[in-house]
């Protein structure tokens, strides 16, 4: 199995949650001295049934702690609106997973298939699946990846950011001859809105 490029590298991964982090710190110390008539903070809520499992029927345990944005997706190679959601380990005991979606490209309510792959001009797939754990990686648009990812519906304003996607496929190893990982289920959130960086 060829290895493909993927856009997350471990590094950008490890720089994104890193940034996401900070930008969340700071909007959680800004939100803290609110003004009399700012509206009222967003809630953080999640609804997760996804379940990812090893090709011998383990269950991989992933990270909980949720890392979002809505923004320019890399400007200087993607440079498109997009909404980024992570939830990973801050330990680095679980892995972790992400999902990106152009915002101006996916239609909610649509089935994307897998192996995902970017409609001209895009540079990349308008809905993208990603996971790591303990150095493996797999992504949604690699050649070994089936089956689809729905995204009900999703946005982004100046309040919050919200997505619903539902999930019943295999997502394709990024490294040469590794194992698969397979993801079912749903997840459903509200986040407080957040640029990415």
């Amino acid at each position: 199995m060829r290895r493909t490029h993927h856009p997350v590298t471990p590094r950008l991964w490890r720089g994104a949650v890193s940034a996401a982090m900070v930008a969340a710190t700071f909007v959680v110390a800004c939100n803290s001295h609110h003004k009399p008539n700012a509206p009222v903070p967003v809630a953080t809520v999640i609804a997760d049934s996804l379940v990812f499992t090893r090709p011998d029927s383990t269950v991989v345990q992933m990270g909980a702690t949720p890392l979002v944005c809505c923004g320019l997706y890399d400007p200087g190679f993607v440079n498109e609106r997009a909404m980024r959601i992570v939830l990973c380990d801050p330990a680095n005991q679980k892995a972790g997973w992400q999902i990106l979606i152009l915002t101006d490209r996916a239609q909610a309510g649509a089935t994307v298939t897998l192996p995902t792959a970017p409609i001209p001009p895009s540079k990349v797939p308008a809905v993208s699946m990603f996971a790591t754990a303990l150095g493996s990686e797999w992504s949604s648009d690699t050649d070994g990846s089936t089956g689809t990812i729905t995204v009900h519906s999703f946005g982004c304003d100046a309040t919050s950011i919200r997505i619903y996607f539902s999930v019943d496929a295999t997502l394709g190893s990024e490294l040469a001859g590794g194992p698969t990982m397979d993801v079912h289920g749903a997840f459903q959130a509200t986040f407080p809105a957040t640029s990415c960086p």
